[in-house]
């Protein structure tokens, strides 16, 4: 089930993955919410994850199209929920499907920050699923 923290997260991560036009947009969304120093943290790290499975993936990269995420995608997000919820073997699996062993710790420290796309306030927000 995809909620719309992951389909949020994952646009985001698109843009940040993919480049173009996408991702100006997606820097400046970050900067109106959660705000310009928060934005820029999430963005920082965004970017920073997907050079890091770029470089070290298993399997590369790959972005998808509308809304159902590429196994990769999937993984990315199911990491940073793990993360979220504070469950670190599910997200050291996750990221252990992503990249090589020597890489996982370093993905998950990366990755750290965007466990803020599922800490929202709104209960209702975060149940909501597409």
């Amino acid at each position: 089930m995809v909620t719309q923290d992951d389909l949020l997260l994952l646009n985001h991560l698109r843009a940040h993955a993919c480049g173009g036009k996408c991702f100006d947009q997606s820097r400046q969304a970050l900067s109106q919410e959660p705000g310009r120093a928060a934005g820029r943290v999430l963005s920082w790290s965004l970017g920073r994850v997907a050079a890091h499975v770029k470089r070290f993936g298993r399997k590369g990269w790959r972005c998808g199209k509308g809304m159902v995420p590429t196994g990769q995608e999937t993984r990315v997000l199911g990491m940073v929920r793990a993360l979220a919820a504070f469950d670190q073997p599910a997200a050291e699996a996750a990221a252990l499907w992503l990249v090589p062993r020597g890489e996982v710790a370093t993905l998950l420290e990366r990755a750290m920050p965007l466990t803020a796309f599922y800490t929202a306030d709104d209960a209702a927000r975060r149940a909501a699923t597409a």
